[in-house]
């Protein structure tokens, strides 16, 4: 009787899901302001490296030297793009998964390249922000550069000096409208954390009422709002936080909205939307198999995608999407059939390597799991 109670009630769920009130989306869109406002400030500097006219009182000569100052900044900026690209592509040889002992001498090789163009155009560059975040980088590279034959971990403890430099680096160059990619490296701790969160989220929509867990997503949500609005308004809060999280954090999340607060926001939006099936499908789809795309992709990956993505660690998303969808509708919800099981964990896998492929300024701990359980959600409805 308590099982057919339980599956009554999943039911009369996915016949009448719930919709957020209007005040969820005004919730949600507090997330992506800082990326907005990032973008406006980004525009008003490129308009302000335009000269101004003179206003009574004001130094034309020091207009002028302003004026100069600013472009002898952008002209380094601009001539900093390849070098940083460079060193963007030795960090991602650096990469646990990717690092190639054969290959020792030629990266030692163009590390010391990195470090000596670095080290000639602080010679001609006054003091700025990215004259001092290349400094900081070619120090590293001088002083931590290790000889091709030591051990893989003076290696590794080299990559973890050099990242944080080098994510500071590329939010410097931002501010000139240069861009060089961020880096996101291979974390097996972080791996794992996805792994343990999504079998415990799984279980928390399939075992708990879900006006409860409506209540649980709603307070997280509102927490990691609170610790973004904390982080830009606070440098030291920032810091404190992202050494709390260090242990799973990517390190231009410094600089940018969290994957953990876009990953709360995606929880919020399945428990609003009321089904329990789809929803922790698609989180079982993004804890499981997200990692292991990335895992395969930068161990195996030959074929190149959409931003940066392989097709062999596309596939390897869809194949343990397609295994973890079709786990958790068996264990909970077995009254769907083979069929409709099938058809729903193909949709949910298929539609979250295709989230994870297309994401870019929407963080995919977002995107992955909404559009899968969009998906799940209308072939289940359909069939």
């Amino acid at each position: 009787m308590g099982a057919q109670a339980a599956s009554a009630r999943r039911s009369e769920g996915a016949a009448s899901p719930s919709i957020p009130p209007p005040s969820v989306v005004i919730v949600l869109a507090a997330i992506a302001r800082p990326l907005r406002a990032r973008s406006s400030s980004a525009k008003r500097r490129a308009g302000r490296h335009a000269p101004s006219p003179p206003l009574a009182g004001r130094s034309i000569d020091g207009d002028c030297r302003s004026c100069q100052n600013r472009s002898m900044s952008t002209a380094l900026a601009t001539a900093t793009q390849p070098i940083a690209r460079e060193l963007h592509s030795a960090l991602l040889a650096l990469d646990p998964a990717r690092f190639d002992d054969t290959k020792r001498a030629e990266l030692a090789a163009r590390l010391a390249g990195v470090r000596d163009r670095f080290t000639a155009l602080l010679e001609s560059a006054d003091r700025d922000a990215v004259a001092e975040r290349l400094a900081a980088l070619a120090e590293v590279l001088r002083a931590k550069l290790p000889d091709p034959n030591a051990a893989r971990e003076r290696w590794m403890r080299l990559r973890d000096e050099l990242q944080p430099s080098y994510e500071a680096l590329v939010v410097a160059l931002r501010d000139h409208a240069v861009h060089v990619p961020s880096l996101r490296p291979t974390n097996y701790v972080r791996n794992v954390f996805h792994v343990v969160n999504a079998l415990g989220v799984v279980a928390l929509v399939e075992l708990v009422p879900m006006p409860i867990v409506r209540w649980i997503a709603s307070g997280a949500f509102a927490l990691v709002v609170f610790l973004e609005s904390i982080r830009r308004l606070s440098p030291r809060a920032n810091a404190v936080i992202m050494k709390v999280f260090g242990a799973v954090a990517h390190p231009y999340e410094h600089y940018r909205v969290n994957s953990g607060t876009w990953y709360v926001a995606a929880l919020f939006v399945l428990a609003w939307l009321g089904r329990a099936d789809v929803g922790a499908a698609a989180v079982a789809v993004l804890g499981l198999a997200d990692p292991a795309a990335s895992l395969v992709g930068r161990r195996f990956g030959r074929t190149k995608l959409l931003h940066g993505r392989t097709l062999e660690g596309s596939a390897t998303f869809v194949l343990v999407g397609f295994a973890a969808a079709i786990a958790v509708f068996r264990a909970f919800h077995p009254e769907l059939g083979w069929s409709v099981t099938l058809a729903g964990a193909a949709a949910a896998a298929l539609a979250g390597a295709i989230a994870e492929a297309l994401s870019r300024r929407v963080d995919d701990n977002f995107s992955i799991p909404v559009i899968a359980a969009a998906a799940a959600w209308g072939v289940l409805t359909v069939l």
